[in-house]
């Protein structure tokens, strides 16, 4: 089975625009915390109030059949009449026959809310760090970006992202491992006596925003760094999950859309249970990648492994001497775990 698809890359969100959807988030936690806690009750009486009794909330659904929801009623006295109402909030430290401070409507007395921000104040802290976050990932990425651009300029022309093919006489087999699955997410190139031959170290994890890669070519002594942004999934119109894209930011740019600028182009197709692509470069081709497990070493008697393919683990063949296409390449593969590309 074979599926030869030019590779164009779908139309994903930007980082500018998932941090203006970050900020609009931080704005309505924000919006949200300052009205229930400040406008929600205004012209509202505070008095004293006594828990009543605290009866779990058997109206609340969770997938945690552990996770559970209470109420808090609460006896107070407005006008002279003396009600037991159900607070709009609760909390830990709340215990029957404990005095807490409460607010009612005047105009509906049976109408009350704790006067603790309680939630509300969470909203605003959570808004508040939210919008701190938004605005300090775009400058530092912005900053990084720049100085990894400035760089990677020699004589204010910026260098190309690939080495000029050389080929080699005879065809060579590599192995891409990976760590993927971690944190930082590093990986590299080795070959068949495990020597190592390319790789790519995380210099500078960010959790929010872009991290800080250098890739080394170990074999020719060169290295070069990238700013690599955190991996995104758009879904097409489609139902099934081979219709999802995945991409992520390369210098603050759509890495497909960088390969594909620089000349490379993907077919894929399945060889038994693993994916198999074949890479071209200015429509010439210059590798063979297909996924396998992660003991890459570990052959059957036919030289074909038994295992089962794992993420990010695949065995390359190529006669290029210079590896940088074919490793940025295995790396998007690796990074988005995707499978079909168009």
């Amino acid at each position: 089975m074979k599926s030869s698809r030019i590779f164009k890359p779908w139309l994903i969100l930007p980082p500018k625009v998932l941090a203006a959807l970050l900020m609009l988030l931080a704005l309505a936690a924000l919006a949200v915390g300052v009205y229930t806690g400040f406008f929600a009750t205004k012209g509202f009486t505070s008095t004293t109030a006594t828990i009543e009794r605290i009866e779990e909330d058997e109206t609340f659904v969770s997938a945690d059949p552990n996770d559970k929801h209470y109420i808090a009623y609460v006896t107070y006295t407005a006008d002279g009449t003396v009600y037991t109402e159900a607070l709009d909030s609760y909390s830990p430290s709340y215990e029957v026959g404990k005095e807490i401070k409460v607010k009612y409507d005047p105009a509906d007395p049976a109408t009350v809310r704790s006067a603790s921000l309680g939630f509300s104040l969470y909203l605003i802290l959570i808004g508040a760090a939210l919008i701190a976050v938004s605005v300090f990932t775009m400058v530092k990425n912005g900053q990084q970006r720049s100085e990894v651009k400035a760089d990677k300029a020699v004589g204010g022309a910026p260098q190309p992202l690939f080495r000029p093919s050389h080929k080699l006489a005879e065809e060579r087999e590599v192995y891409f491992l990976t760590d993927l699955g971690t944190a930082k997410g590093t990986c590299h190139l080795e070959d068949a006596d495990r020597n190592l031959l390319y790789e790519a170290v995380c210099d500078k994890f960010s959790l929010v925003g872009d991290s800080l890669y250098t890739f080394k070519d170990r074999e020719h002594g060169a290295e070069k760094q990238y700013s690599v942004g955190k991996t995104l999934t758009q879904s097409s119109d489609g139902l099934f999950a081979l219709d999802n894209h995945s991409s992520f930011p390369l210098d603050g740019k759509d890495v497909w859309k960088t390969l594909h600028r620089n000349g490379i182009r993907i077919e894929t197709g399945l060889d038994g249970l693993k994916w198999a692509y074949t890479l071209y470069r200015d429509e010439e081709e210059i590798a063979r990648i297909v996924s396998t497990g992660r003991k890459v070493h570990e052959e059957d008697e036919g030289g074909v492994l038994t295992k089962m393919p794992a993420p990010g683990f695949f065995r390359i063949w190529t006669r290029e001497k210079y590896l940088d296409a074919i490793f940025l390449t295995a790396f998007a593969i690796g990074r988005t775990d995707m499978m079909l590309y168009n």
